[in-house]
């Protein structure tokens, strides 16, 4: 089953934003890899480039530790839930839980971890709706969380349950950056505007430079000794602004992310009623920026609707996409920068929580002329993506820029795009004979020595699957049959036994 995007969706066109066709992979094919509860981000267990194990973190406070061969360790990473600590809270909101964790960059000498969650402290203090961030040390080989070791190093105080945004990242400049949702506030609901969002104030938090919520957060953390503020941050020595602030007027920022080729920032901003949002900062900006929450929601004016000025010193998104067709909350994503799929090399790919069907994955890039361009994409996995279950949560990377897509109970490894297939391992590539072939021919595959195949697929020019084999009882897994294939260009990807990469390979076929 495939999944495609935007067969009706209506776009909206921001600062010179088009929709233009074939600017982007059409088909990305994905395997599931875990099957965790409410998984909301993945990254790697280690800096070291050589490390393939990957964190998996659940809402529900628990970290799994994943290995390639093995899978989900039994033994977490880390565990705040009921059955850990007891410390964390959901309330009767969803967006309660456990929401980001990042590796510190010194991690493989000081095995310090940051995580951002609701609840209490440790030591059960403080109150329950607050969001923190806390520092946890662990065990020697930094294999486990010692939950015994912690620093709080901030309490954000929450005025509701929601919008608690929930990414915590070192950027390019190893300080810590925050996302802080405008403290939970939805208003009536009532379309084009002024529905009392944000009614926290006169203006609201995400306007007010004396609260920490509804922002982009800065600050140098110490482990567990008090966090400073960076000298460069944009409102240091401004009297009456929380100097950690460093860019503010966001709604609900779940996730947001760094480009890691240039050091760029992509914000997910989700919106009130009309409008989901994209925001794009360079990486020069100097911070300060006002991305528009509550005065603006996407490119339409939200508070006040009476003498509103669309072209004030707000900052616009740089793509914005309106409710319809189900869809109700974006999923910010990551810039690709990995080596398996050379097509989607420098896009940015996101999601919106709730579509499914047609609606479900974006892909979005600046071109030469300054034109930010989306396009739809589908993502191809084995059996298809749940409807009305498996709602996506985030996407992360691991560190080769591999790109992962957690949904409701599963998390998923974009692999390849089957029109552009990756250098193969060693630089040989598979070879079939004949090739081209009949549409009705028998194909064998020359491995050269590379191992026993585990399963062969076999995709056409579009992505779809056309055959799917698993060893067969007679041990022959060298040959497959061409039938009744049409004439085109096909991608053919081999597993093999105890092999981690995959090996691809083009067949020409021609139709009688």
């Amino acid at each position: 089953m495939q999944i495609i995007l935007f067969a009706i969706l209506r776009f909206s066109v921001i600062n010179n934003s088009t929709l233009s066709a074939q600017t982007a992979p059409e088909t990305i094919n994905a395997i599931r890899i875990a099957e965790v509860e409410q998984p909301i981000q993945t990254l790697s267990a280690s800096h070291d480039v050589n490390n393939n194990d990957l964190l998996i973190v659940g809402h529900d406070g628990v970290v799994h530790y994943w290995e390639p061969i093995s899978g989900v360790r039994e033994t977490p990473f880390l565990d705040l839930g009921m059955n850990g600590m007891n410390i964390l809270d959901f309330g009767e909101n969803p967006e309660q839980g456990l929401n980001g964790m990042t590796l510190d960059p010194g991690f493989e000498e000081n095995g310090l971890v940051y995580v951002i969650y609701n609840g209490y402290r440790p030591d059960g203090t403080g109150e329950i709706i607050d969001e923190r961030i806390l520092c946890f040390g662990t065990v020697e080989d930094h294999s486990i969380v010692d939950t015994s070791v912690w620093y709080e190093v901030l309490e954000l105080v929450q005025p509701d349950q929601g919008h608690n945004g929930g990414q915590i990242l070192f950027g390019p400049d190893n300080f810590l950056y925050i996302s802080t949702g405008d403290g939970g506030s939805t208003g009536t609901g009532v379309s084009g505007g002024g529905s009392n969002g944000d009614d926290h104030g006169t203006i609201g938090n995400a306007q007010s430079l004396e609260s920490l919520l509804g922002k982009i957060l800065r600050i140098e953390p110490h482990g567990l000794e008090p966090y400073t503020i960076p000298k460069s941050n944009p409102f240091v020595g401004v009297a009456d602004v929380r100097e950690e602030i460093w860019a503010y007027g966001l709604r609900n920022p779940w996730r947001f992310c760094f480009d890691s080729e240039n050091g760029d920032m992509y914000i997910g901003d989700v919106g009130e009623v009309d409008w989901e949002e994209i925001h794009y900062e360079a990486a020069e900006s100097e911070g300060g920026l006002n991305y528009g929450w509550r005065l603006m929601e996407g490119p339409d004016c939200y508070e006040p609707l009476v003498d509103c000025d669309p072209d004030n010193e707000t900052e616009q998104p740089i793509f914005a996409f309106p409710h319809e067709n189900g869809l109700c909350s974006v999923i910010g994503g990551v810039v690709y920068r990995g080596e398996n799929i050379p097509s989607l090399e420098g896009y940015y790919i996101f999601s919106d929580y709730c579509g499914f069907g047609d609606t479900q994955f974006f892909t979005l890039k600046e071109n030469e002329n300054g034109e930010w361009i989306s396009q739809a994409l589908i993502i191809d996995v084995d059996g298809g993506f749940i409807p009305w279950t498996e709602s996506k949560s985030a996407f992360g990377e691991d560190n080769k820029g591999e790109i992962y897509l957690c949904t409701r109970f599963f998390v998923y490894k974009l692999l390849f795009d089957p029109l552009f297939l990756p250098v193969q391992p060693g630089g040989t590539e598979v070879r079939f004979s004949p090739n081209p072939s009949g549409s009705n021919s028998l194909v064998k595959i020359e491995l050269e020595g590379a191992g026993e195949i585990s399963r062969l697929r076999v995709f056409d020019s579009a992505g779809r699957l056309m055959r799917d084999m698993y060893p067969t009882e007679s041990g022959d897994n060298t040959t497959f049959y061409t039938n009744d294939f049409p004439t085109g260009v096909y991608s053919v990807h081999i597993d093999i036994v105890g092999l981690d990469d995959i090996l691809f390979g083009k067949l020409v076929v021609f139709g009688e």
